[in-house]
């Protein structure tokens, strides 16, 4: 239901992030485009897990900030084809559900 998944993206990162650390002005952009999104043929993005890898840091023509081009994994919700999904109902509104996954099972 998990999943780890490596991932490759190139993005400029904005000048007014450039006070942080590199690594922590990065991860808070894979955030920002990715957590909370479903990714076609992936599934729902949970979390960044790591960063492998960071390169770049060009600044283009005409452009004021730097781009990079990062490597990193994601943990992924996709649950397998046939999989039950038991869980209590917390709360229903406009926006959706919130839901406490009681336990998962395999369904034969």
């Amino acid at each position: 239901m998990f999943q780890l998944t490596k991932l490759e993206h190139t993005f400029r990162l904005q000048p007014h992030l450039l006070t942080l650390s590199l690594h922590e002005a990065i991860k808070g952009e894979l955030e920002r485009l990715f957590v909370d999104k479903v990714i076609a043929n992936l599934g729902l993005c949970i979390s960044v897990y790591d960063i492998a890898s960071i390169n770049g840091g060009f600044i283009f023509a005409n452009e004021g900030a730097p781009t990079y081009t990062v490597k990193f994994r994601l943990i992924i919700f996709k649950p397998f084809v046939g999989e039950i999904l038991s869980a209590r109902l917390i709360e229903s509104n406009a926006d959706g559900l919130r839901c406490k996954f009681v336990y998962i099972t395999d369904f034969e």
